[in-house]
């Protein structure tokens, strides 16, 4: 009787033991899932970049933001649109047959994808009565996109009406909508603009360690900021401002108004060595930033923290940032800087590289962190036409000089009352 008694207490006790292993069994599980899962950072406008003095929340945050738009000093903006290709979606945002509504230079464009694979981009409104594709249309006959209020058709490519359902007569020569030109390339999707209607004057180069899959993806970020789009790829010649604003380590966070921006030796630190220069022609539409960086603990270098950072711009919305830690892996993020309006961006981060997902991930969020510092800056500054320069600035009007090049006489300029000079439309309308 107490022998069986005893291998009960022992069967339980077993259980239990048994319980327990798989429970941390599936923590330890869980956190490695957590850890090796891509980043998928996303930040809407309001979440950061704003300060009051004070934490605010709900209605009344947003009415103070709205109320800082109207205040803000914006400067003697440049023009609020540049010429070249901007990335308006990732591959993976649509399938074949679906339709994708995309707001680019204050424009609401629609996004298909035809049957087949291949993507186009129109304008949103259908010319018989306004209705919006975005609302309700649908993908049909291979690549045309079915307009939701009569059932008009037109087609992606050319953006000429190819039927209209209960008409037997002709279908009227004005009946068609713009096309916008794109290309798909690094499974990001991409529309060119010019301000003079001029065809597309580069392209974008494939990275052929994605479309060979040798890179795999690691993760992504994305921000909406309120700043003028040459204030962010800006900061690629402005190298003084690595050693202080991005000095302390991303252990301290990204809200720049709770770091004590004056410690000189925080714990820990970045060490921070760069330059920038254009290239010569035929690639004038190109510019580079070569960075070195490591962090130090308490003034001693962490390894594995070196890199060597190729930050490659081409044209005013891209930017290739090819790194390298050595035995560690080799990699790219991809920097998209995408105008919605005259001074909102939608900014993208992708990452593709060899690397081992735990240290990709740490990567990309530190990234993001010191991004997001920068976020305050552009989100709550004035541009200044003529600054003044100090010893050690960088190369900060060699920068406005290049970027110069992709503005035009024609290029949208925006008026004191919120208004443009001139609306934005696509090259395929001229």
């Amino acid at each position: 009787m107490g022998a069986s008694a005893s291998s009960v207490v022992s069967d339980a006790e077993m259980m239990k033991s048994t319980a327990i292993a798989v429970g941390v069994a599936c923590v330890i599980y869980l956190i490695y899932k957590w850890i090796v899962r891509p980043v998928n950072r996303v930040k809407r406008l309001g979440d950061l970049g704003f300060y009051f003095g004070e934490e605010l929340t709900g209605r009344y945050k947003e009415s103070q933001i709205e109320r800082m738009k109207r205040l803000r000093v914006l400067g003697d903006l440049p023009p609020v649109y540049p010429n070249g290709w901007f990335c308006i979606a990732e591959s993976g945002d649509i399938a074949p047959k679906e339709i994708k509504p995309i707001i680019f230079m204050g424009e609401q464009l629609t996004l298909i994808r035809a049957e087949s694979g291949k993507v186009h981009l129109i304008n949103s409104y259908c010319p018989h009565l306004g209705a919006n594709f975005n609302v309700g249309g649908r993908v049909v006959d291979g690549n045309c996109v079915q307009c939701p209020f009569h059932g008009w058709i037109f087609s992606g490519e050319t953006g000429k009406c190819t039927r209209i359902p209960y008409s037997d007569g002709t279908i009227p020569e004005q009946a068609k909508v713009s096309t916008w030109p794109v290309r798909e390339v690094n499974k990001c999707i991409y529309v060119w603009y010019h301000c003079d209607g001029h065809d597309p004057e580069w392209e974008i180069p494939e990275i052929m360690d994605i479309t060979a899959g040798n890179w795999t993806y690691k993760g992504r970020t994305e921000h909406e900021i309120l700043c003028h789009c040459q204030e962010i790829p800006e900061n690629g010649a402005d190298i003084a401002h690595l050693n202080y604003l991005h000095l302390i380590g991303v252990n301290e966070g990204n809200n720049i108004t709770r770091i004590q921006m004056d410690k000189t030796e925080p714990l820990i630190k970045h060490v921070w060595n760069g330059k920038w220069e254009a290239e010569p022609e035929p690639n004038q539409h190109i510019s580079a930033m070569y960075l070195k960086q490591f962090m130090t603990v308490a003034g001693i270098p962490i390894p594995l923290t070196y890199s060597d950072l190729k930050a490659i711009q081409i044209g005013p919305g891209i930017v290739h940032m090819m790194f390298d830690f050595g035995f560690l892996g080799r990699g790219i993020v991809m920097q998209h800087v995408t105008p919605e309006e005259p001074v909102q961006q939608r900014v993208r981060f992708t990452m593709y590289a060899d690397l081992n997902d735990a240290f990709a991930k740490f990567f990309l969020i530190s990234e993001a962190n010191h991004f997001e510092r920068d976020i305050y800056i552009w989100t709550n500054k004035r541009y200044i036409k003529n600054p003044l320069y100090a010893k050690n600035d960088g190369p900060i009007g060699k920068h406005r000089r290049w970027f110069n090049r992709f503005y035009g006489e024609n290029s949208p300029r925006l008026n004191r009352d919120g208004s443009l000079t001139n609306r934005p439309i696509s090259i395929n309308d001229w």
